[in-house]
Parts: C-alpha cells; sequence; structure tokens
C-alpha cells in the first residue's frame, strides 16, 4: 500500500451539497489539465462554479506547477468527465500542456497521488487504469505535452513520493533552497520552463511557444515588459533581482471596465496594456489593428466568439 501524499487542504466554498464517492465503484483515474496557462485551484473553481453553473472545481485533486496537490472535491462525485463521474476519479493539473511543458515536479506529485489513490480503491488494478481525458471524451486534454509515460513508469517506481515544496527565501542552516540560476536568450532546462511558467502566472503571454524550457525571441520580449513594468534594468536577463519579483505573488487580476475595440480617436489604458501582455503584443496601451488581429486570434484559439473586441466574455476568460 503506498503512503498517502501531502495533500493540502482548501477553504473552497462548493455551492450545494457534494455526493460522496464509492471507492470500491472506482474503476479509473482520468488526468486532465485546465487548458490555461496561469490559472491557480481558486481561479479553475470559481469559473466551474460561477460560469459553467457547477457546484465548485470539477477535479478531486489539483496538482500546481511547484508540486502541491490540493483537494478540490475529494472523495465525492467530480465533475470532469461526463457520464463517467461517479466511476472515475478527476486529477487536475496546472497549465496547458498544448504549450507548456508539464513540470517536473507534477510528474512526481502525480505519481504520488495516482500510487496512493490506487491503494484505496480496489478496482483500480493497475497503471492501465491511469487514463487521459481524451480516452473518454472527444478532446486533446490532457494535452500533448503531458508526460503520460514519466507518470506510470513513477507510479511503478518502489516508495514513490510526492516532492516536498519549501517556498522559503535562501538562507543558512539547511534550509532547502529553490535554484534560481542567471539565464539569458539561448538558455534552456528546467529553469527556464520554471521562469517561463511564472511569467505566465504574472498575466504576460508567451503565445507561440509558451513554456517549452527554451529561452527564445518571445521569452526574451516577455521577459524584457515584465522589467519595465517593474522598474527593473530592462536587459532580457533573469537574474537575481528579477527572479525575486517573478516569485512573488501577482498583484490583483485588472478588473472589467469598457468595451475595448477599434475606435476613433483609438482607445488608450492601462485595460489596453493589459489586454496587450495577454495576447502577445507590444503593450504600448493603444488598441490598434495589431491589438485587434492578437484578440481575434486568441477569441479563436479559445473557442470565444471572433469579432475583435474585448468584452465581458473575453476579458473574463483572459484574467479570471
Amino acid at each position: 500500500m503506498s503512503n498517502k501524499p501531502t495533500i493540502l487542504q482548501t477553504d473552497l466554498r462548493f455551492n450545494g451539497t457534494l455526493t460522496p464517492l464509492q471507492r470500491n465503484r472506482i474503476t479509473k483515474l482520468v488526468q486532465h489539465h485546465m487548458a490555461s496557462q496561469t490559472w491557480d485551484i481558486n481561479q479553475v473553481h470559481a469559473f466551474h462554479r460561477d460560469s459553467n453553473r457547477w457546484a465548485g472545481i470539477g477535479y478531486n485533486w489539483w496538482i500546481a506547477f511547484d508540486g502541491t496537490i490540493y483537494q478540490g472535491r475529494g472523495w465525492h462525485v467530480g465533475a470532469h468527465v461526463s457520464g463517467f463521474n461517479s466511476t472515475t476519479l478527476g486529477i487536475g493539473y496546472q497549465g496547458d500542456f498544448t504549450k507548456q511543458a508539464m513540470t517536473e515536479a507534477q510528474v512526481e506529485a502525480g505519481a504520488a497521488l495516482n500510487a496512493w489513490l490506487m491503494s484505496e480503491c480496489p478496482n483500480v488494478r493497475s497503471v492501465a487504469d491511469i487514463i487521459g481525458h481524451r480516452d473518454l471524451a472527444p478532446t486533446i486534454c490532457p494535452g500533448p505535452n503531458f508526460r503520460m509515460d514519466d507518470l506510470k513508469n513513477a507510479v511503478n517506481q518502489p516508495n514513490v513520493q510526492n516532492p516536498v515544496v519549501t517556498p522559503t527565501p535562501p538562507k543558512t542552516g539547511g534550509t532547502q533552497v529553490v535554484t534560481t540560476p542567471t539565464i539569458r536568450r539561448g538558455s534552456n532546462g528546467a529553469a527556464v520552463g520554471r521562469m517561463q511558467n511564472r511569467l505566465m502566472t504574472h498575466g504576460y503571454s508567451l503565445p507561440r511557444f509558451g513554456a517549452d524550457n527554451d529561452f527564445g525571441a518571445e521569452t526574451e520580449n516577455a521577459v524584457r515588459a515584465f522589467q519595465r513594468d517593474k522598474g527593473l534594468t530592462v536587459d532580457g536577463i533573469v537574474g537575481p533581482k528579477t527572479w525575486a519579483e517573478l516569485n512573488k505573488a501577482p498583484s490583483n487580476q485588472p478588473k472589467y471596465s469598457r468595451l475595448l475595440r477599434i475606435a476613433s480617436p483609438m482607445m488608450r489604458g492601462e485595460d489596453v496594456r493589459a489586454v496587450q501582455r495577454k495576447v502577445g503584443v507590444n503593450a504600448d496601451g493603444i488598441y490598434g489593428p495589431q491589438t485587434e488581429r492578437a484578440v481575434r486570434s486568441y477569441q479563436a484559439t479559445h473557442n470565444l466568439a471572433v469579432d475583435g473586441m474585448v468584452g465581458p466574455q473575453t476579458w473574463v476568460h483572459m484574467f479570471r
């Protein structure tokens, strides 16, 4: 029997009463991504509850970029695969794995959680019962960058356990420290992917490549925009000061105040600048043709009405 991994309890408030699951009825463990590059568990919960009109987050558990496991619905019927919610458990992962790389910490945490759930559910008999959402429904979820083989291989390892997450600042005395090497254009590897995920958490878009562990021109432009907005030296190099800002909690998301569109004179303001950062164009604060084209592309990618205008629906999708 696998040990229970560390699971953080949440104070999520659900609408109505959740229905308990019968563990002996569970036959599959279904892996998902949210298809958002930045949303955390609270944002997913709000979207599922307020936009989808569900009781709340549809996943039973949620795994963040850093490997932290959160309880969603836990041992209650989920809302993650229509027609199978009473016989499966849903595990959601932070990120959009059509564009982003799944982190090593997520693989380790996912393996620990799935191994424990297998030991708790007598009819989940092997790693063959760990599946993706796409195995039960017409979807690409959990995305082509979901590391299913790595996850299953890790589940089969003895003494599998979730990573220890210690978000404490560097200091002496044996405290674990997450290394933050200086990286720049041309760098690659896990540190680049971690930095890219932090950029997107702060609302800076990497629309073409996402968190691909490769520090290219798209990433450099986003870093420069981040440095400019934070009052840092704008050199495109992620050193200690830029890392320190990236590792801070994101500031409050901008609030919707008006319909943004092509107009004469052109619309200007910080809300325009926030949209431009989200869609990955030069954030000059002017809603011009380039911004409109990028908004149309964003709307098409996310199955929104393609009109080139940022109204309440597009705004909520961008910033919730």
